[in-house]
C-alpha cells in the first residue's frame, strides 16, 4: 500500500510522465511533407533587378554581370564602423583603380545623395565610385542586414567572396585575396 506521505511525490512523477509522453507522442511518426521539394535556382537563372542609383541620376543593375571583378561595398554615413573603415577603402581604391579588369562600387544606404555628398565633402573623400540604395532593397537582395558588408562579384556576376564587417583594406591577406581573384579572372576561373 502507498503511504500517505508519498502521495505528493507520486503525483509529481505522474505529471512529469504525462508531460514527457505528450512531448514524445509524435517522435516515431513520419514527418508530413507538404508540396514539392524546394530547389535552389542555378546560378545562370535570371535574377530580379538589383538597382542602385548613380550620382548622375541613372541606375546600375547589380544583378547583371559586371564583366570584371567588382567589389560591392555597402556602407552608411551614420554607421561608425563604416566611417572608420572608409579612409582605408579610399586608399585601397587609389591603389587598385587602374588595375585591368577591376572595379569598385561603394553603395551607401543613406536616405539621399545630399547626406552622402556632404559627408564625402567633409572628410575630403573624392574619386571613389559611389551609388545609393536608400531603401536597402539591393543590400537586402544580397543578404546584407548590417553594415559595412562587402561582396566580390566575378565578371559573370557570381558572388565569389563576402566580407562581413569592416575590412582591413591594407592587409596583405585581403590584398592577396583580391589579387588572386584578379588572377583567376585572367585565367578564366571564377571561384577561389
Amino acid at each position: 500500500m502507498i503511504e500517505r506521505k508519498n502521495l505528493p511525490l507520486l503525483a509529481i512523477a505522474a505529471v512529469v510522465a504525462a508531460g514527457l509522453a505528450f512531448l514524445a507522442k509524435d517522435a516515431l511518426r513520419a514527418p508530413e511533407v507538404s508540396g514539392p521539394p524546394r530547389t535552389v535556382p542555378p546560378s545562370s537563372a535570371v535574377q530580379p533587378p538589383r538597382l542602385v542609383s548613380l550620382p548622375g541620376g541613372g541606375t546600375r543593375d547589380l544583378s547583371r554581370p559586371p564583366g570584371q571583378l567588382l567589389i560591392v561595398h555597402f556602407w552608411a554615413t551614420w554607421c561608425p564602423p563604416c566611417v572608420e573603415e572608409f579612409p582605408a577603402l579610399l586608399r585601397f581604391w587609389k591603389d587598385y583603380e587602374k588595375k585591368p579588369g577591376f572595379g569598385l562600387l561603394a553603395v551607401s544606404v543613406d536616405d539621399d545623395w545630399k547626406t552622402v555628398n556632404d559627408w564625402l565633402r567633409t572628410v575630403g573623400a573624392t574619386g571613389i565610385p559611389m551609388a545609393l540604395d536608400p531603401r536597402r532593397a539591393t543590400a537586402k537582395a544580397f543578404g546584407t542586414e548590417k553594415f559595412p558588408e562587402t561582396y566580390g562579384l566575378a565578371p559573370g556576376g557570381q558572388i565569389v567572396d563576402k566580407f562581413i564587417g569592416p575590412v582591413a583594406w591594407a592587409s596583405p591577406v585581403v590584398r592577396k585575396r583580391i589579387d588572386d581573384l584578379l588572377g583567376a579572372r585572367a585565367t578564366g576561373s571564377a571561384g577561389g
